[in-house]
């Protein structure tokens, strides 16, 4: 810390002594002046890890003050001392315990970043959004798992009414579930975290993206939602016009619709640790994009039109389900291990999977290990089916289990040249294995458990009567096709 005389100060024969920082003061006498010797020219203090409680009200900072940090600590509420600092650019208070911080600070309009994180905020500070700061570019509020506790009474409806002017904004881990809408508040923000890597109990579940209120930054630059439980892609993502980096990563992600490939503008996509099949053929119209982590997802085949991306430079497909290896010759990074196809081994693609794998430990060498199922002994004439497959056709076939067909020859393989030998045997071809949803269904139904009619409070053959009876079908008296209606004279 600048400037702080930690040695014994008098004055007016009262000593004042201060030891091991701000966190442990011990004075002999009434306090009658401030302990703290501060120079005017001092523009950053660093007061973080003193386990802070709280500081005196009489303590004078210096004015021109522009960097405090008091991360770390014990306080439960910005200090007053704190809010009257009329020059303050970055202020930390993260890792703190403060529940609000609603007032509006002397430095509103002069502040550029604010870290909140890791605090027990029960509310976003409402300043930010009623005064809109015109300066503040960066906000962190992560991890705040109780930020939405005040949202009621009208007090989130109040909040949205604001646009904020923040810039780079981080929420993830706040529990913002039903509250997505908060997110719209942020229309104006290039870069926006909503997701951690590491899991956590405190994440914001999106389900799909861009979900409500994320549809209204348009001008994002970055979008972090890793680790948000998102299930689909809408083809609205289109909407991200300026879009440069995108990290999807560790979510249940199947699939990338057609519209993700518009985003032409995008660098760096992140999709590692979902559940993806494949990849549009339209991604040759993502020119930009320079880096691709596809590692540990399910991909069976690349499209072939992922040779145009001429600017592609790492690409991870580390444990997939490939069986054929990708040109690597224009590549810089790359990781092939643990799919279905050998592993190369020339020096030119172990070099660039070292070069990737700088960033990336415990990462497993060579093919991935064959699933080889148990043999079931099967003889001639009996069923090779397996188990599960027995259950299944034994339900949906009103438990009645269908054996193979008995396909062995009239006669011995000795007996080739015989007439016999070439009988054709009559086959009865097994109906195809049901799906597993439909045998569900049908058991339910059986238990009595399940009817998808009763799913209606009114079932619908109920209404088709009620439908009938209402409006009855109108029978029209037929005169013949063959009745002659003329008269004698015509």
């Amino acid at each position: 810390m600048e400037g702080k005389d930690n040695s014994a100060a008098k004055h007016k024969n009262e000593e004042v002594t201060i030891e091991e920082g701000i966190s442990n003061i011990r004075i002999s006498t009434p306090l009658e002046i401030n302990p703290y010797v501060w120079h005017e020219t001092i523009t950053v203090i660093d007061l973080s890890g003193q386990n802070i409680v709280t500081l005196d009200d009489k303590m004078v900072l210096p004015t021109n003050l522009m960097h405090l940090n008091l991360s770390h600590n014990k306080l439960v509420e910005v200090p007053d001392v704190i809010l009257m600092l009329p020059k303050l650019i970055i202020l930390n208070l993260s890792h703190n315990a403060i529940d609000y911080f609603d007032h509006c600070p002397e430095f509103c309009h002069t502040l550029e970043h604010l870290d909140m994180s890791y605090n027990q905020l029960a509310g976003p500070p409402y300043w930010i959004w009623s005064e809109a700061p015109q300066k503040l570019v960066q906000l962190n509020l992560s991890n705040n798992s109780n930020i939405t506790k005040s949202f009621v009474n009208g007090y989130f409806e109040e909040i949205l009414q604001y646009n904020t002017l923040v810039q780079k904004v981080d929420i993830q881990n706040c529990s913002l579930g039903k509250f997505t809408n908060l997110i719209a508040s942020f229309s104006k923000a290039k870069s926006l975290c909503l997701g951690a890597e590491d899991y956590s109990g405190t994440a914001n579940f999106l389900i799909e993206v861009p979900c409500q209120g994320l549809d209204k930054c348009c001008d994002l630059i970055s979008l972090k939602v890793c680790n948000t439980n998102i299930y689909s892609i809408s083809p609205r993502i289109e909407m991200y016009k300026n879009l440069v980096e995108i990290n999807l990563a560790q979510n249940d992600l199947c699939g990338i619709p057609n519209e993700f490939c518009n985003l032409e503008n995008l660098e760096i996509c992140i999709l590692s640790y979902n559940k993806i099949l494949y990849l549009p053929d339209e991604i040759y119209k993502m020119r930009k994009l320079r880096q691709l982590y596809l590692d540990s997802n399910k991909i069976c085949m690349l499209p072939d039109t992922l040779k145009k991306l001429l600017s592609l430079i790492t690409l991870d497909l580390y444990d997939n389900n490939l069986n054929e290896v990708p040109n690597y010759e224009n590549l810089e990074e790359i990781d092939f291990a643990l799919n279905y196809s050998e592993e190369p081994t020339d020096n030119l693609y172990l070099d660039k999977k070292e070069k990737l794998r700088m960033l990336h430990e415990n990462r497993h060498n060579g093919r991935k290990p064959m699933i080889i199922k148990a043999d079931n002994d099967c003889s001639e004439g009996s069923s090779c089916l397996e188990e599960d497959d027995d259950e299944l056709y034994e339900i949906f076939y009103n438990g009645k289990k269908v054996d193979s067909p008995n396909v062995t020859p009239p006669s011995s393989p000795e007996d080739w040249d015989s007439d016999d030998y070439w009988v054709p045997g009559h086959l009865n071809p097994l109906p195809p294995a049901p799906s597993s949803w439909l045998c569900f269904v049908k058991q339910k139904m059986k238990e009595g458990n399940l009817c998808p009619m009763d799913a209606h409070p009114i079932s619908i053959a109920e209404k088709l009567k009620y439908q009938r009876l209402i409006n009855p079908p109108v029978f029209y008296e037929s005169d013949g096709q063959f009745d002659d209606y003329s008269s004698d004279n015509a």
